[in-house]
């Protein structure tokens, strides 16, 4: 005699197959979600930085770089910051020649960077630099103001 059975479902290699799709599916989400915690988290300390170090150079800048009392380097919450001043050489190396005569350049202008630094005093490896180009008249900073910040 022939038994016919109808039961139907799955077999048991079927259900394993199964469960581990499911637990790499779940266990890669799980890791997909940690990181995006772990990288939001991350840019939340950059937004920070980048914020607070903005505010405080466009401060820097609205004030007379040459007064005595200019800060040049201070601290704000947790983080520290500094300020350069360098000059740019802008003349050129030899006379301009152009259609066979010869043309001296003259600068009417002295050219200066100033290069602010924030550094994060709680997690090293975060710092942020700007830099900003600035115009000015020959004579604007004096030679003792040159000697003592170049």
């Amino acid at each position: 005699m022939i038994s016919k059975s109808d039961e139907r479902g799955f077999t048991l290699l079927e259900m394993m197959v199964a469960v581990m799709i499911v637990g790499l599916t779940v266990t890669t989400f799980f890791q997909l979600f940690g990181a995006s915690l772990r990288l939001e988290h991350r840019a939340r300390g950059f937004d920070e930085i980048i914020v607070l170090g903005r505010q405080t150079f466009a401060f820097l800048q609205a004030r007379d770089i040459r007064k005595d009392e200019f800060p040049w380097s201070g601290e704000i919450e947790n983080f520290s910051w500094s300020l350069r001043l360098e000059p740019v050489d802008v003349k050129p190396d030899d006379d301009f020649v152009a259609d066979g005569e010869s043309v001296t350049l003259r600068w009417t202008s002295e050219l200066y960077r100033l290069v602010f630094a924030m550094q994060d005093m709680r997690r090293p490896g975060r710092h942020l630099r700007l830099v900003s180009y600035s115009q000015v008249k020959p004579g604007y900073f004096t030679d003792e103001f040159k000697e003592e910040h170049f």
